[in-house]
């Protein structure tokens, strides 16, 4: 590629040696593309033309989705980069844990750990960039997640909430973006020989404020899409000799992905038990991935008085008033036949179920999404939210209206569309058996709800 950034194919030709010219060939081929499928959507809605199974993902396949398929626009996919779908599997999370998708936007591994946990425990799903955030919280809906919490917050205010608290955290750190280049060309323009070094610089503090949210045999996963060892084994090598209680857990390597380079670090052996992912070598962008365990036996989850005192000034979080229970409960029976959820709160004039734990930690934290929103207040009435029919089966509402193609299409653009349902009552629209809408039905019709930001 003879754009390639000055200085970038002199420092992989000396690292590299002869696997060089390989390397660097790679940058002329196209970018692959994928996508991976909803394990917990349970719809017979069409999914894209596939060609091959990711090798290291289970619901990864090749090929294309555009944000018009309804396998998309349903939350039957993810459109993810081959590569980077590498990096959840090897979390391994389990249902009803805690775990922290720390730099998580636009939300590619946190729905992939959604996933993994069958939508139970706590997740917390966090992006600084607070534009970044409202993208991830957008496809956590998407997803049709109930457990996890969306923040906009940096990682020492995290720290300062959850001290000793995360059985498992993923942190796919903000770095140099090479492996991106042939996907991302405009990724080369931030490019320049230092650049690397700046950005493991900032990942060291990053895992400085990670580090302290682990409880006692947790999980670490660390990844980057960058080929610079500044960025990758130097990393490692220096959590291992830093942090004590951290040990490398060597990754399974499939489908042409390598071992971790211990020669381009301090030579530790447990180097190699990290995995490269090589564009000449997989089929797939650049990336790096390291799992870690950490044992601290002092690392016992800390819950004080404060966390509880601030709760409600902190988060925006409070319980229903009697009033608002008594509107709640009217609404849940007329419009569900599904049992309550627990956790039921206020954030700001909506009315949301929390997963467990979080609240009371989240002093001071920004918070975008505090769980499943299940409806607005609008002045004496509740309005269902979009994501309480993403989230739920169309099975749990009690009325339904099943759409056709046609039909779909209409209600996507803004439009109403007639339903047999008589009366006035809140329902869900389906397609292929599966929601993806609220909808009002007033006397033959259902008024249109979709939100105007997911019109086409």
């Amino acid at each position: 590629m003879s754009n390639l950034p000055a200085g970038f194919a002199e420092k992989y030709r000396r690292l590299l040696g002869p696997e060089a010219d390989a390397f660097l060939a790679s940058f002329d081929q196209p970018a692959e593309k994928g996508f991976r499928l909803n394990p917990l959507h349970g719809s017979d809605v069409p999914t894209p033309a596939a060609t091959d199974q990711v090798p290291w993902n289970p619901l990864g396949y090749y090929g294309s989705v555009g944000g018009s398929d309804r396998a998309f626009w349903t939350g039957a996919v993810y459109s993810q980069e081959p590569s980077a779908m590498a990096v959840a599997p090897q979390l391994q999370a389990k249902p009803g844990e805690r775990v922290l998708d720390l730099a998580a936007a636009p939300g590619g591994k946190t729905t992939d750990l959604i996933g993994q946990m069958q939508d139970t425990g706590l997740r917390g799903s966090n992006d600084i960039d607070r534009s970044r955030a409202k993208i991830l919280s957008e496809n956590v809906e998407r997803w049709g997640a109930a457990h996890t919490v969306v923040t906009s917050a940096p990682p020492a205010k995290l720290m300062a909430a959850f001290p000793h608290f995360f059985d498992r955290i993923l942190l796919d750190a903000p770095c140099s973006g090479e492996g991106m280049f042939r996907k991302d060309p405009a990724a080369m323009g931030y490019w320049h020989p230092d650049y690397p070094a700046e950005c493991a610089a900032r990942q060291q503090d990053i895992l400085k404020n990670t580090i302290p949210m682990l409880a006692d045999d947790a999980e670490l996963v660390y990844s980057t899409c960058t080929f610079s060892p500044e960025e990758d084994e130097e990393i490692i090598a220096w959590l291992l000799a830093t942090y004590p209680g951290l040990s490398v857990v060597p990754i399974p390597l499939v489908g042409g992905m390598t071992g971790g380079r211990p020669d381009w670090a301090d030579g530790n052996p447990s180097l190699q038990g990290c995995a490269r992912l090589f564009p000449q070598l997989v089929r797939g962008e650049g990336h790096f991935v390291a799992h870690l365990h950490y044992h601290n036996p002092a690392a016992a989850p800390v819950v004080t008085a404060a966390h509880k005192k601030r709760r409600t000034a902190a988060t925006g979080i409070r319980p229903l008033t009697r009033a608002e229970n008594d509107l709640f409960t009217t609404f849940w029976r007329a419009t569900m036949v599904a049992a309550v959820p627990a956790g039921v709160a206020m954030f700001g004039q909506q009315i949301v179920a929390l997963p467990p734990a979080f609240p009371d930690r989240a002093a001071g934290l920004t918070i975008l999404r505090p769980g499943l929103i299940i409806a607005d207040v609008k002045r004496d009435r509740l309005v269902p939210n979009h994501a309480l029919a993403m989230a739920l089966p169309a099975s749990a509402w009690r009325y339904q209206e099943a759409l056709t193609d046609a039909a779909a299409a209409r209600y996507r653009h803004g439009e109403t569309v007639p339903t047999e349902t008589p009366g006035r009552q809140w329902g869900v629209l389906t397609t292929h058996g599966v929601g993806f809408a609220v909808g009002h039905f007033v006397n033959g019709t259902v008024k249109n709800f979709y939100p105007k930001g997911l019109r086409i």
